[in-house]
C-alpha cells in the first residue's frame, strides 16, 4: 500500500532531474532552506505550490504526495485476511474501528470497498447487540450504493447490488431484496456454450475445456444450492423431500463435491435433518447429522475455495477472480465455531438432545473441531 510521503518523492524526483536544491528553490520561488525542510520531512510545501511542483516534475499531485487511493489485489487480500483473523481473536469494537479507518482511507477503491462489505456481512453476527448489527448492515447498504453510483465497472456494479440485497435480506427487508433483484428470471440464452464453441472454432481446445469446466463447476454449485433451498420448501412432503435429498447427495457424489467448500455441500444435511425431525423420523435425522459431521470434519484446514480431482481447472481462476482471493471469507476459528453451533445450538435439534446417538455425534464434532476453538478463546 502506498502511504503519504512527499519528502521522499521530492528527493527522488529532484535527483532524477539532476538538479540541486537551490535550482528547485529558484524555480518554485522559495528558499533553499524550505526545500531542505521539505526533503527532510521537517515541513511540507504550501498546498498552493503542489500543482507547480507536480508540473515541474511531470507527475500528478497524487504521485507527488506518494499517495494512491487504489490498492492492488494482493493488498486487498492481505487486508481482508488480516481483519478476518482479528475478528476471531480481538475485541469486536477494536477491529470495527480499524475497518472503518481503512474504509475512509480507501473510499475510492471500489474492489476494496466490496471486500469490506463482504467482511462486514460475514462478521455482523459477532456484534454485541442487535442495534449494532443493524448499523453495520446499514453501513453495508450505503457502501454498496456508493459503488453502484461511482464505479463504472460492470462486475463491481453487479457485486455491489448482490451485496446490498444480502444486507437487506439480513435486515428482513424482503420487498427491497425483490426490488434489487428485479424479480425477473431471464430465459437461458446459451451464451456460455457459444463461448466454448468459439474457442473450439479457433482450435483452442485447452481454453474451451477450461471455460467449460469453470462454468460446469459454478452450475453444479448453483444447482446444489437450489436443491438445498428446494428441500427446505418441502419438509412436510415426505416423498418429494426424500427425492430432493437423494438428488442432492447424488450430485455431491457424482462430482466429488464432498471436499468443496460451499454452504450447500454441508448445509443440505442440516436441512435434511430438520425435515426428518418434522416428519418424526429421528433415525434418518441422525443419519443426516452424521453426514454433516463427516463433511465438515473432513475439510482440510486452513480452508480455501478450490477444485478437486474432477474440477482440475478452477483453482487459478478462483484465486484470480475473487477479490479477496481463494481463502475462506471467514477465519478458520470462526468457521469451526459456527460448524459446532450449527448442531449444538440449533433449536430444531432439541428433540434429539437426550438421545445417546445425538450426544455421540455432537461429541465427535466438538472433539475434531473444538480444540482449535477452545485454544483461541483462551488466548483472546
Amino acid at each position: 500500500m502506498n502511504k503519504l510521503n512527499i519528502s521522499k518523492c521530492i528527493v527522488q524526483k529532484r535527483k532524477e532531474k539532476g538538479i540541486t536544491q537551490e535550482k528547485l528553490a529558484e524555480y518554485i520561488g522559495v528558499s533553499k532552506a524550505s526545500v531542505s525542510k521539505w526533503e527532510s520531512g521537517q515541513s511540507y510545501p504550501d498546498i498552493l505550490l503542489l500543482p507547480e511542483l507536480a508540473t515541474f516534475f511531470n507527475v500528478s499531485v497524487d504521485e507527488l504526495l506518494g499517495y494512491s487511493p487504489q490498492l492492488t489485489n494482493d493488498d486487498i487480500k492481505k487486508m481482508y485476511n488480516k481483519f478476518s483473523h482479528e475478528f476471531a481473536a480481538k475485541p469486536f469494537d477494536e477491529v470495527m474501528e480499524q475497518c472503518n479507518q481503512a474504509i475512509k482511507k480507501y473510499y475510492s477503491c471500489f474492489p476494496f470497498l466490496l471486500s469490506m462489505i463482504q467482511l462486514l456481512l460475514n462478521h455482523s453476527t459477532l456484534a454485541k447487540t442487535e442495534d449494532i448489527k443493524k448499523e453495520i448492515l446499514q453501513q453495508c447498504i450505503l457502501l454498496s450504493q456508493r459503488v453502484k453510483e461511482e464505479s463504472g465497472n460492470f462486475y463491481d456494479l453487479k457485486s455491489a447490488n448482490t451485496m446490498e440485497a444480502l444486507a437487506e435480506m439480513a435486515l428482513g427487508n424482503s420487498e427491497e431484496v425483490i426490488r434489487l433483484l428485479n424479480d425477473q428470471l431471464v430465459p437461458y440464452s446459451g451464451d456460455d456454450v457459444m463461448l466454448i464453441m468459439a474457442y473450439q472454432m479457433q482450435g483452442d481446445n485447452d481454453q474451451a475445456n477450461k471455460v467449460n469446466q469453470i462454468l460446469l463447476y459454478q452450475n453444479v454449485i448453483d444447482t446444489l444450492t437450489l436443491l438445498t433451498n428446494y428441500l427446505s420448501l418441502h419438509m412436510i412432503e415426505p416423498v418429494l423431500f426424500e427425492q430432493i435429498y437423494s438428488q442432492g447427495t447424488q450430485i455431491i457424489d457424482s462430482f466429488q463435491m464432498k471436499d468443496i467448500l460451499t454452504n450447500a455441500v454441508f448445509g443440505i444435511h442440516i436441512v435434511a435433518a430438520q425435515g426428518y425431525l418434522l416428519q418424526q423420523k429421528n433415525e434418518k435425522a441422525l443419519n443426516a447429522l452424521e453426514q454433516y459431521v463427516d463433511t465438515v470434519c473432513g475439510y482440510q484446514y486452513p480452508l480455501r475455495l478450490k477444485g478437486n480431482g474432477y474440477f482440475t481447472q478452477v483453482d487459478i481462476w478462483l484465486e484470480d477472480n475473487i477479490t479477496i482471493g481463494a481463502r475462506s471469507p471467514l477465519d478458520d476459528i470462526t468457521i469451526k465455531t459456527n460448524f459446532i453451533k450449527m448442531v449444538a445450538e440449533n433449536p430444531a435439534f432439541m428433540p434429539l438432545r437426550e438421545e445417546e446417538r445425538y450426544k455421540k455425534i455432537l461429541n465427535n464434532l466438538q472433539e475434531k473441531l473444538g480444540a482449535t476453538v477452545s485454544n483461541a478463546e483462551q488466548n483472546s
